[in-house]
């Protein structure tokens, strides 16, 4: 932060009189005896090219009759942007800062298409994700500075394309010791492309009680972590890793079209009361969360979801109330339909236009068989070699569908569907880890490639 100029100082002083005046006019007791602001510390700062005047009011002195809220609300910000004859913008949760644009730099427009180079990505921290392109360029964050991530857009907005790209950013420099990865795909096609890398701690969940699984998992992941968290007296996995003599992956969780899996679910079910206990307070041990919807809906993002996100992604959504569910204020339902990719995002506490990249099919299967052909790293997790050893060893090498899912469904060890069985005989057979039978009759057998997978 750089030391206030005259003329900026000057600037900023006469925007917080008109802010000040502005509000006596609405009503709101905002002054001391003396006719001043409760208490205000003017800043400089510079910000993707545009300087900034802060003014920090001490919400702690104001009178108790005013409401922080209201003076944060949308219709306020837009009158003090009209009165200041600046854009006017609120900053923080915790206090109540008035942000006035002094002198927006001459911008250049905002590219329509950016293709990701994954050899120009920052190296500057571990976990980088590609969050877009803006005005000053590149904008790459670390899983350990965004917090939980909640994105929302409607279909073909570029929602779907941006998740891809977090995907392929991560998998690509962390291995399965750095980064486990757990996905849930209600449309069965959006992650199809990961299910064999070995980052997976178990099978892509297309159904609610798959889903609901992978929750009761991570929930005792969590309880596991905080007491190795105590243990060391860590308070953050960067600590713990520091501290402790066998280092944890850090843990992400995407889960794709999250309000229809909720109310599919219920919003009593055990998936979403758990999500919501796992969103309160998994970042503390190294659980992140990226939470996809295309119908953002107020009972499923409710105010404990979202204001456990950080980090606010919106395309294109069809209403200024879907905008505000995802970001909190609206905009997002004027995005054009006609930039695919375009996006706001809520990053560092402020509110920004990004162009989201990019990654075609052929590049997302290159990088896929990059990931799977990891030298030392199984391709499986775990529970698929638990799987495939239980077929080799007591049934003689045959994938049987009944009995696996006897063996591996809701009531076994694994909590595999029927469904997901065959979506993995389907996909192993494509592959030529399992053998076609010679008999329409008879099952498919697990291929010596496969076999030898688990050894």
């Amino acid at each position: 932060m750089t030391p206030p100029t005259l003329d900026a100082t000057a600037e900023t002083e006469r925007a917080a009189r008109l802010v000040q005046q502005a509000l006596t006019r609405l009503g709101h007791a905002y002054t001391t005896q003396d006719g001043r602001l409760v208490q205000i510390s003017y800043k400089s700062l510079s910000v993707a090219g545009d300087r900034y005047g802060l003014l920090e009011v001490d919400t702690q002195r104001l009178p108790p009759r005013v409401n922080v809220a209201r003076l944060a609300h949308d219709d306020v910000l837009h009158h003090l942007t009209a009165v200041v004859g600046k854009p006017v913008h609120r900053l923080n949760t915790t206090g109540l800062t008035f942000c006035v644009v002094l002198e927006p730099a001459a911008r250049t427009r905002l590219p329509r298409y950016v293709a990701l180079d994954l050899e120009q990505r920052p190296t500057a921290a571990p976990y980088l994700v590609p969050i877009g392109v803006g005005h000053a360029g590149p904008v790459w964050r670390s899983l350990l500075q965004t917090g939980h991530i909640l994105v929302g857009g409607e279909t073909g907005s570029g929602k779907s394309t941006w998740l891809q790209a977090l995907l392929a950013a991560l998998l690509t420099v962390h291995d399965p010791t750095q980064l486990q990865l757990y996905l849930v795909d209600p449309k069965i096609v959006e992650f199809a492309l990961w299910a064999n890398v070995p980052h997976l701690g178990q099978p892509i969940a297309t159904e609610v009680d798959e889903a609901t699984a992978i929750i009761g998992r991570l929930l005792a992941e969590l309880d596991r972590r905080a007491a190795l968290f105590q243990s060391v007296l860590a308070r953050n996995l960067a600590a713990y890793n520091a501290r402790a003599a066998e280092p944890l992956p850090l843990v992400l969780v995407v889960i794709d079209e999250l309000t229809d899996l909720a109310l599919q679910a219920g919003l009593k079910s055990p998936f979403y009361t758990g999500l919501t206990r796992l969103i309160s307070k998994a970042r503390s041990f190294g659980l992140v969360l990226v939470l996809a919807t295309t119908h953002p809906k107020a009972e499923v993002l409710n105010t404990l979801v979202r204001e456990n996100c950080s980090t606010r992604i919106a395309f294109r959504v069809t209403t200024a109330d879907h905008s505000r569910v995802i970001l909190g204020s609206s905009g997002a339902h004027e995005i054009p339909r006609t930039v695919r990719g375009r996006l706001l995002a809520r990053v560092d506490s402020r509110l920004v236009t990004l162009q989201g990249y990019y990654v075609a099919d052929e590049a997302l299967q290159a990088v896929a068989q990059q990931v799977q052909g990891q030298v030392g790293v199984s391709p499986l997790s775990a529970t698929e070699i638990a799987l495939v050893r239980y077929a080799v060893e007591q049934l003689a090498g045959d994938f049987l569908i009944d009995q696996l899912y006897a063996e591996f469904g809701p009531r076994g060890q694994g909590r595999l569907s029927r469904d997901r069985l065959r979506k993995l005989a389907q996909a192993w057979a494509a592959r030529g880890w399992l053998m076609e039978p010679a008999q329409p009759t008879q099952p498919r057998r697990v291929a010596d490639e496969l076999a030898h997978l688990i050894e």
